[in-house]
């Protein structure tokens, strides 16, 4: 009786646990998308300032005027030992004909790989996008760095291989990692965070090429993006990037792009598609 009694109780204990659990979980989870998607937006325009403070990112600077867009990781975190996974979240803003840099869309980071790893590490990543095929991958659903595309670490690909890699990848990190490579990473389309951040719906396309939306939030990030790109032109100043007719002490909500406000903007080599 007394071990039925236990079990029972172990039992509930075990059920009270796994509610709480759930409960527990279930706000992080859900959590506010668009608080969320805000303070990746500013955690990418932080890391930018920082790439363009760094002289070891003296190749970044070099590039950075030549890309068709910039993914920023402000941070992914890696841990394990033989087994290793990787985790995070991006946003990546486009190049426009006119210098400015676009609105920006969110991917999920992802990967796991295998082999000698130990320890723990946290960086923040610039990738350059170089070529039209690393645009359009980038549209799509999902791309898996070193397969779909391919990528060469910045300093390395700097050279010849720069106008044939379709991404070149520059990252400072801290802690100690063996065997990290962004090989096998996969970049996934966030529209959970497209949704929140723009308060609609809109495809990674409709935000980089089209204009759809629009969030005055993200100009640091786009003026972070535009300095990073002109480094050696210290004295030149950003081009204003609100859209026209925009109030600056207007409230930063979402909202969409006034009609024709991005219509002469393209990125430049890259067609206009869907990421279906």
């Amino acid at each position: 009786m007394f071990t039925r009694l236990a079990r029972l109780g172990h039992a509930r204990i075990v059920l009270a646990a796994g509610l709480a659990l759930g409960v527990l979980a279930t706000p992080a989870a859900a959590g506010d998308k668009r608080t969320e998607a805000t303070e990746l937006v500013e955690d990418a325009a932080a890391t930018a300032a920082y790439f363009a403070t760094d002289n070891a990112f003296e190749p970044l600077w070099d590039l950075a005027d030549q890309a068709k867009a910039m993914v920023i990781i402000p941070q992914s975190l890696r841990a394990g030992f033989i087994i290793g996974g990787s985790g995070g979240d991006a946003v990546m803003v486009a190049r426009n004909k006119d210098g400015t840099w676009s609105q920006p869309t969110f991917f999920a980071v992802g990967s796991i790989s295998f082999g000698f790893q130990a320890g723990a590490e946290k960086s923040e990543t610039i990738l350059l996008v170089m070529t039209q095929r690393g645009m359009e991958h980038l549209l799509s659903t999902s791309v898996k760095l070193g397969a779909d595309v391919s990528i060469a670490a910045g300093p390395i690909g700097a050279g010849a291989k720069a106008q044939t890699t379709d991404i070149l990848a520059f990252s400072r990190s801290r802690g100690l990692y063996g065997g990290m490579s962004l090989e096998g990473a996969v970049l996934k389309t966030r529209r959970n965070f497209n949704k929140a951040y723009y308060s609609a719906e809109a495809s990674p396309a409709e935000i980089i090429y089209r204009g759809e939306v629009y969030n005055p939030a993200s100009a640091p990030l786009q003026n972070a993006a535009w300095r990073l790109a002109h480094i050696d032109e210290p004295a030149l100043l950003a081009p204003a990037i609100d859209a026209p007719g925009a109030d600056p002490a207007a409230s930063t909500a979402p909202q969409a792009a006034p009609d024709g406000a991005y219509e002469d903007d393209a990125v430049w080599g890259a067609p206009i598609g869907d990421d279906n």
